[in-house]
């Protein structure tokens, strides 16, 4: 569909379960953004309303370099005037794309939301129109920022979790409160939240889209073990992400551990940020011996951000500087809500 002169609304379709048929290989993103738009009356039949279908892929396939396409069309809808932007997306990976949206589209004034399904919208029984319509309805709405809209929440992009694999509820707010809810196409906001600042990005000479993809993830348990994080050190990666045991722990008794986790630090000048194995609350490192030694070695701590912001955040700081002083500071720092101030 071409692009209207003074559109309002701008879907852009990426895939997903919402655009899914069936096959003899299961379920598979074939429907374009037009017929899905066509599939539900009530939004397709408003006026200034385009699509702009950007990709049409399982989410599970979703690369960093997707992330960085989608940002780019939706500065370019903004730059078009669009009073709101929607991205349909497959829900298996749609927490990492509204978390690097909210780091690679600063100053906001428009809502920027996605949405999807667990059941393909081409079914009778589909989550995905209902999702659509509230979509819509927060497209209407005096929110800015990148937002996920499922099953009537209204949840921040920065602490989005996928909670269930197919539950209709399948997304909470993790360590926040939720933006607001949809019913009967009426919205309650309760919340209006930080919208990342330009003026607070390090290093603005770096271009806008730039993302650091060599960021690794390391969940530790009770047999994990030093040549493992060796082998990340030694990989390309210039930065580690370790989900720790509670409030930030890793073996205290494993010492090989913590001695490799200082030579990746301090001599490879690779930060590693540690995050929660546990749903709710965050990292304190203060708390336990295991932490403290974990501080000790260099580990920075996460606080109380999701996996999905920790290592985008990570891949945003790291495309702007090395500097592992530069990096501790930034990682604390709250730019869109994505982290608990003063936790």
């Amino acid at each position: 569909m071409s692009l209207n002169r003074n559109p309002k609304i701008l879907i852009l379709a990426t895939g997903g379960t919402i655009a899914s048929k069936s096959t003899d290989k299961g379920f598979v993103p074939q429907i374009s953004g037009i017929e899905l738009l066509q599939l539900i009356p009530e939004i397709a039949n408003q006026t200034r309303v385009d699509v702009n279908q950007l990709m049409n892929i399982d989410s599970s396939d979703m690369q960093v370099s997707d992330w960085q396409k989608i940002a780019r069309a939706c500065q370019d809808a903004i730059e078009q005037k669009y009073s709101a932007i929607i991205i349909t997306h497959g829900t298996d990976t749609m927490c990492y794309t509204a978390s690097a949206l909210s780091f690679l589209l600063p100053d906001l004034k428009i809502p920027i939301i996605l949405t999807g399904s667990q059941k393909p919208a081409v079914l009778s029984d589909s989550d995905g129109p209902q999702n659509m319509k509230d979509a819509f309805c927060v497209a209407n709405s005096k929110l800015k920022g990148v937002y996920i809209v499922f099953n009537h929440k209204i949840i921040l992009g920065s602490r989005a979790y996928k909670m269930y694999t197919q539950n209709f509820d399948a997304y909470i707010s993790r360590n926040y409160p939720y933006v607001g809810y949809v019913k009967d196409e009426k919205i309650e906001i309760l919340t209006y939240p930080k919208i990342l600042n330009s003026k607070n990005i390090p290093n603005q000479d770096v271009g806008q889209f730039e993302l650091c993809p060599e960021v690794a993830l390391l969940k530790v348990t009770p047999a994990t073990k030093p040549e493992f994080l060796s082998f990340i050190g030694k990989s390309g990666y210039q930065g580690i992400v370790i989900e720790g045991f509670g409030t930030g722990g890793i073996s205290n008794l494993n010492h090989g551990m913590l001695d490799e986790i200082e030579h990746i630090i301090s001599k490879c000048n690779i930060p590693i940020i540690m995050i929660s194995q546990c749903m709710y609350e965050g990292v304190n490192l203060a708390v336990y011996g295991v932490g403290d030694q974990a501080a000790k070695a260099g580990v920075i701590s996460g606080n109380d951000m999701t996996t999905e912001i920790a290592i985008v955040k990570l891949m945003w700081l790291l495309a702007r500087t090395k500097d592992m002083e530069q990096i501790k500071k930034a990682i604390a720092y709250n730019f869109c809500d994505e982290i608990t101030d003063d936790l």
